[in-house]
């Protein structure tokens, strides 16, 4: 095997130099540096990364003991706390399985307390916790307990077994059967014991004279204890289960061991259940506690920390279940016509439309346009009277929704409760106009800073960086700092090399996609459209320091001609740009792509991210009234959110957060959540009075264009978009 010394020896460079470069230290410069790893390319020698942390005192393992991964609260917990660690490259961890068996237990904490494990997470068979601090000799802060609380444990976390129980009996009160077969984990654990108390005691309260049984049983014995609920007298007439697992065992259990259909099942099962008939599933955030239990090792401080006992709740307290249909009585073909823009969420909308139609019978018509022409579309409704649903931009949606919008308080028995799922900036930008609810937010979204991790994290590029700028190569903050980021890139472009690429781009094709764009660095240095005086402008001298800017970067970006960011997206998508600002509800297809290991995210350069995306409102022009609510309770309910997002969609509906497989695929959406109650785009003045930020946006792009085919000056670029939005953008609808 190729020692240092052979590739010091191979590459011309001294051995303190390999070990430098090989340990990411040291003042080494960037063609030592390409040398070194050439070299040790040609030798064919494996850096032992663990003996790289070893050496430079940075190893930090952690001990993690499951009983298995079979069941889905430890398998999707372990996941969860395997993805939160990825971004802690000094951390390693080994897994460890007990099979809940004491001896095994005990001989691998032998086994973890040889082996220089810093932390342990543990779901623990032992009775007392003792064990464990004598053994592994580490502070108990650093060993965290997860469902099952041994005797001594100082710290511990668990799920919300109390929250769930209530959630189940208030539909099980509801369900028609006398007897309660409860099919609980071992008894001496805490929480089967917390969630079988609750729900006897709930059912005492609601449901009198409803009976419980309750038997309980280890993984292992589930199987087999299943049938014993069928041997009674009488069996059962709802069961409910503590897991998925046990819920499939009864299952098993009614058609081997019984000659009737199996009972209803409320299970606690993952935040995407089996969605089947006679199942009722509440989703436990087994992904949320090990995010939990993560931050607690590696972020917060021990003395920080002052909860040692963490029960994790849902946000949501939704059953999900196969509904039965809500079919109209009226037997003639029934139909909803829905304007609206290609994008991710009409694509993931309609993959979901199927599921609307069997459940009501009313059939979902899409007319997709660009959105030029939806905007000529809404600007002229009057002569399309046949549309009923109509999804508008953020930025023109308070210009147009007293006009062509019937309030949600209108449309059926009334929408207005649906909008409190939403967070009450979102409320604001995409459902009220002068306190009247006219829509609700369909794909919500803000600006963010996509870039390529793998060139910001590349040795060389940072050393080539350094070299060059004096600076470091990290995700800019400042637009300044972007620009430069974007030259450096550029200038080391290489057509068709995908570790080469553009620094950005910047798109032509749309004077409103041009505003937009030049907007975001006019707001980044505190710039606002609508003054103190309520009057549309843009500032001098900030307009034009920006706009002097913004011209700047046109040659150092790629220049797309494309009149939808589509463009620009594909181009980052295909690893052709080193950086992307683009609006989260455009990128969310991104995710399902081979580049989504490589991608990273932040807040855009300045931190004040425009607000994107569209509302969904109904025409006041259509007859369809009853029709419409149904559509917009099927969509906005939990369990079609949640699977709109699973497809790429986006929303910013509370109760995605509690949906760990939405994270972890678009791992970018709980920034966006936060950037989106904090974003701008200035559609209305603060006394009211409606404004045309679509016409505003126009006349920018326009102006800049101007600008850009030396039509004008840049002094002169300013007084003339000033005076048009003066003139153009408060006038009659």
């Amino acid at each position: 095997m190729a020692t240092i010394k052979d590739i010091a020896k191979l590459a011309g460079v001294s051995h303190g130099t390999v070990s430098n470069v090989l340990n990411k230290r040291g003042n080494v410069s960037v063609e030592k540096i390409e040398a070194v790893y050439q070299a040790a390319k040609q030798m064919g020698y494996q850096l032992n990364t663990q003996a790289q942390l070893l050496r430079t005192n940075r190893s930090h393992k952690i001990a993690i003991l499951l009983p298995q991964l079979v069941s889905e609260k430890y398998a999707i917990f372990f996941n969860a706390f395997r993805q939160s660690i990825v971004n802690f490259p000094e951390i390693s961890y080994d897994l460890f399985l007990t099979d809940l068996l004491e001896t095994t237990e005990r001989d691998l904490l032998q086994k973890i307390a040889a082996g220089g494990y810093k932390q342990v997470v543990t779901v623990s068979c032992l009775k007392d916790a003792k064990y464990y601090f004598d053994t592994l000799k580490l502070p108990p802060s650093q060993i965290i307990f997860i469902y099952h609380k041994p005797l001594n444990a100082q710290r511990f976390f668990t799920l919300d077994f109390a929250q769930a129980a209530e959630s189940i009996c208030q539909q099980v009160a509801q369900t028609a059967g006398k007897v309660v077969g409860i099919f609980g984990d071992n008894q001496d654990e805490l929480n089967s014991q917390v969630f079988a108390n609750q729900l006897q005691i709930r059912l005492s309260q609601t449901a009198p004279d409803k009976k419980c049984v309750i038997l309980s049983a280890s993984d292992e014995e589930s199987y087999k204890i299943a049938f014993d609920f069928f041997s009674m007298e009488p069996v059962p007439d709802i069961f409910v289960t503590q897991d998925i697992e046990k819920a499939r065992y009864l299952t098993q259990a009614s058609y081997f061991g019984s000659s009737s259909d199996c009972p209803i099942i409320f299970a606690l099962s993952d935040n995407i259940p089996p969605v089947i008939k006679g199942l009722y599933c509440f989703p436990m955030n087994y992904a949320q506690l090990g995010l939990e239990v993560a931050e607690a090792l590696l972020i917060a401080e021990p003395h920080e920390y002052k909860n040692n006992n963490v029960s994790v709740a849902n946000r949501s307290s939704y059953l999900y279940t196969a509904t039965p249909a809500v079919m109209s009585d009226d037997k003639s073909q029934i139909s909803l016509n829905l304007l609206t823009l290609p994008s991710p969420s009409t694509t993931a909308l309609k993959k979901l439309l199927p599921h609307f139609y069997r459940q009501t019978g009313i059939k979902v018509n899409l007319a997709i346009h660009p959105y030029d022409e939806v905007y000529q579309i809404l600007s002229q409704l009057h002569l399309h009277p046949y549309y009923d649903l109509l999804r508008i931009d953020m930025a023109c949606f308070p210009w147009f929704a007293e006009r062509i919008l019937r309030p949600l308080d209108k449309i059926g028995d009334g929408l207005t409760d649906l909008l409190s799922h939403f967070s009450l900036p979102t409320q604001q930008k995409f459902g009220l106009v002068n306190d009247v609810a006219y829509a609700m937010p369909f794909d919500a979204s803000a600006q963010l800073l996509f870039y390529r991790k793998d060139l910001f994290e590349d040795t060389i590029l940072k050393r080539m960086y350094y070299e060059k700028t004096g600076n470091e190569l990290t995700v800019p903050t400042t637009f300044e700092e972007y620009d430069n980021v974007t030259q450096f890139f550029t200038e080391l472009h290489q057509a068709g090399q995908a570790h080469c690429p553009m620094g950005a781009s910047t798109t032509l094709g749309s004077a409103g996609l041009i505003a937009t764009e030049y907007l975001l660095r006019y707001y980044a240095k505190g710039g606002r459209l609508i003054g103190s005086d309520n009057i549309p402008r843009l500032a001098m001298p900030l307009a034009a320091e920006v706009l002097a800017d913004y011209l700047h970067q046109l040659s150092i970006t790629e220049n797309i001609n494309h009149k939808w960011w589509s463009g620009s997206v594909r181009q980052f998508e295909q690893g052709h740009l080193a950086m992307l600002i683009s609006y989260m509800n455009l990128f969310n297809d991104v995710a399902h792509s081979d580049i989504l290991p490589k991608i990273g995210f932040a807040p855009v350069p300045g931190g004040v991210p425009q607000l994107g995306g569209g509302v969904l409102g109904v025409s006041r022009y259509s007859r369809k009234s009853s029709y419409a609510e149904l559509f917009y309770r099927w969509l906005y309910s939990p369990v079609v959110m949640d699977h709109l997002i699973l497809l790429g969609g986006n929303s910013n509906h509370e109760n995605f957060s509690h949906n760990q497989e939405i994270s972890h695929r678009y791992p970018w959406m709980t920034l966006a959540y936060q950037e989106i109650n904090q974003g701008i785009r200035e559609s209305s003045v603060p006394n009211g009075k409606l404004f045309n930020l679509r016409q505003a946006e126009i006349i920018i792009g326009q102006g800049i264009t101007n600008v850009i085919n030396h039509i004008m000056t840049i002094e002169e670029t300013i007084d003339y978009i000033n005076q048009r939005l003066l003139i153009d953008t408060q006038g009659e609808r």
